[in-house]
């Protein structure tokens, strides 16, 4: 894989998982001083809005996400990627699956915890319709593992 510069974040419906992805990427990228290009995007629009607990989530973190605007995923947005990181295993198969005309697609399409070399369930589930504390476990775990991602970005970009 060449340099790692452009990053696209993908979850079912963009209000909830990957639009917190996308800002703690952001967040991470400007901790450690890194020039990063991070987007995110759902397969469908479920909302206009991110999602309230992401957004609180985010803003207790110091994050301001007033910018953000749910997006769909399309080829134009996947072609532009150097790196794409669903949330769920179902998602990256989708993605390879329905965009095979995309140079390097099953070797830049990883879900997040996969692409951190996790051996275990690689699946970060949807919140939606969960209880307040599933919801802040799965924030947890995407924060988490987006802080580990930008170390390894910035490893393999050396």
């Amino acid at each position: 894989m060449s340099k790692i510069k452009n990053i696209l974040l993908v979850c079912a419906g963009n209000t909830a998982r990957s639009p917190a992805a996308e800002y703690l990427a952001k967040y991470y990228a400007k901790k450690y001083n890194v020039n990063l290009y991070f987007d995110s995007c759902g397969f469908f629009n479920a909302f206009s809005y991110m999602q309230p607990e992401s957004r609180e989530y985010l803003e207790l973190k110091g994050i301001k996400p007033s910018d953000f605007r749910p997006k769909i995923l399309n080829r134009t947005l996947l072609e532009k990627q150097d790196l794409i990181i669903t949330m769920e295993q179902s998602q990256s198969n989708d993605i390879i699956r329905n965009y095979p005309q995309i140079s390097d697609i099953d070797k830049k399409t990883f879900t997040l915890k996969e692409f951190n070399d996790d051996k275990g369930n690689l699946d970060i589930i949807d919140p939606y319709y969960t209880s307040y504390t599933v919801y802040k476990k799965v924030l947890n775990t995407i924060d988490t593992n987006i802080e580990i991602m930008i170390k390894k970005i910035i490893e393999m970009n050396k």
